[in-house]
Order: C-alpha cells, then sequence, then structure tokens
C-alpha cells in the first residue's frame, strides 16, 4: 500500500467545517499564507522520525509521506499545532485525549513494538540510525 500525504481537506474528517476553517485562517497576519502549509510537513517529519527510530523501519522516497495507518495520529497532532495559535480556541478533551494517545502509539512504533506499512518507494540506501529513541516531544541527542 502506498504512503499517503496528509492534505488540508483530510482535516475536515476530524473538525466541524467552523473549526476547520478557523485552524486554518483565523488569526493570521497580511500576507500569512494558511497555517497547514507550514504545519503539515513539520508534523510529517515528526512522524517520520519516529517511523525511522526503529531500525526494522523504512522511510518512503515521497516529501512529507506517511503510512496510512498513522492518518487520524497525523491530523490529530497537525490540528494541535494549528490551533495553538489562535488565543481563544480550544481543542476538547476528546481531541486531547486522541492527540495523546497518537503519541504514545508513535512511541511504541519506534521502539519497534508496532510496525508500519513498508513503503513502495523506500530512501536508499535503508535506515542507518538504528532506534534513536521514541521520546515524542523531546529533542533528539545523536
Amino acid at each position: 500500500m502506498s504512503w499517503i500525504v496528509i492534505t488540508a481537506a483530510d482535516l475536515n474528517d476530524y473538525l466541524v467545517g467552523a473549526q476547520a476553517a478557523a485552524v486554518r485562517t483565523a488569526a493570521v497576519a497580511a500576507g500569512q499564507a494558511d497555517r497547514f502549509t507550514k504545519v503539515m510537513p513539520d508534523v510529517a517529519a515528526r512522524i517520520r522520525n519516529e517511523i525511522e527510530s526503529c531500525s526494522r523501519n523504512r522511510l518512503e522516497s515521497t516529501s512529507n509521506s506517511i503510512p496510512p495507518e498513522l492518518k487520524t495520529i497525523a491530523c490529530h497532532l497537525i490540528l494541535e499545532a494549528m490551533q495553538a495559535g489562535i488565543p481563544g480556541l480550544a481543542l476538547t478533551e476528546d481531541q486531547r485525549t486522541l492527540i495523546r494517545d497518537g503519541r504514545d502509539y508513535l512511541k511504541r512504533i519506534s521502539k519497534c513494538e508496532i510496525a508500519v506499512t513498508a513503503p513502495s518507494l523506500p530512501i536508499e540506501p535503508p535506515n542507518t540510525q538504528s532506534n534513536l529513541g521514541g521520546d515524542w516531544g523531546s529533542e533528539r541527542k545523536l
């Protein structure tokens, strides 16, 4: 199965329309792009780093791509990052729980406890930095 790149439209599956529009466009500065265009690549990179932390995992060569089974987690993490820039817009308790559970799942992937879908076009050469960690939210030290 091919890996996917999260789109702004994917966020609509996890929010009501008003909240989806707000996290993308509310309180932006003049000339500032939609928050999604900056946040999504950052979140995808963090997820890919967690995947690569397990030496058994390979990364897809398509930039910003993630395994399809991580779509929900990626969308919730993107929403969390986007809403943080909007004073007064808070996540629901259910959303916070889903984000926390998603981070825990990514930690399990980085510890090689959960396998991810193999990429159809893996990066060559394969991962050479085995098990760098799995502590989502903390800086990696190489």
